[in-house]
């Protein structure tokens, strides 16, 4: 694979067949998840396939959030500014309970983007499973309005909302929020 991967002669398709071979291999062979990485080098400068990426929602189908959080990052390296990317990272890293680096990445991004309510329903999320009741709820609450004909965000933010003031211990807004998902 290496080899064929390395040669200026081979067509760049056809170099892109083999990686996929090699990924489905891998996941039959999870021993070779390192010349993985390795491989995806060779297609840094590549424009119109994001392999890195591409891996990296290969080992989310399979709910491998680490290895996930690992292609999404490298991808983010290099493409900072895909949002696609960064949603996917955001939830691979929920899903993989790195809540201190999502906080970190979601709060940084709301700076960058203050319209983007993905960035600040991640925000709460983390914050509210880091115990920062007061602030998820804060965040939450000012992203709700950015929400755009997106009615499982919407039901997500009043998921979290609902968390954050249970957090706070006002049974009452809890009660409100958490019934409001199933009202659409």
């Amino acid at each position: 694979m290496h080899k064929i991967l390395k040669s200026p002669k081979i067509d760049r398709k056809i170099k892109h067949r083999v990686f996929n071979e090699f990924l489905i291999f891998t996941k039959n062979n999870p021993s070779f998840s390192k010349e993985l990485e390795t491989a995806i080098a060779y297609f840094q400068d590549d424009r119109e396939v994001k392999v890195a990426k591409e891996v990296g929602k290969f080992y989310q189908q399979k709910s491998d959030w680490v290895n996930a959080v690992k292609y999404y990052e490298i991808y983010a390296k290099s493409n900072p500014d895909d949002l696609e990317n960064t949603l996917l990272l955001f939830n691979a890293y929920a899903q993989n309970n790195q809540f201190q680096v999502l906080v970190k990445q979601a709060e940084e991004n709301l700076e960058l983007y203050p319209l983007q309510p993905d960035f600040y329903y991640y925000a709460g999320l983390a914050n509210n499973q880091l115990k920062n009741f007061k602030k998820a709820k804060d965040q939450l609450e000012s992203g709700i309005d950015y929400i755009v004909d997106n009615k499982s965000l919407e039901a997500n933010f009043y998921i979290q909302l609902g968390e954050a003031y249970h957090g706070l211990g006002d049974t009452k807004k809890k009660k409100v929020f958490l019934s409001k998902p199933t009202n659409f």
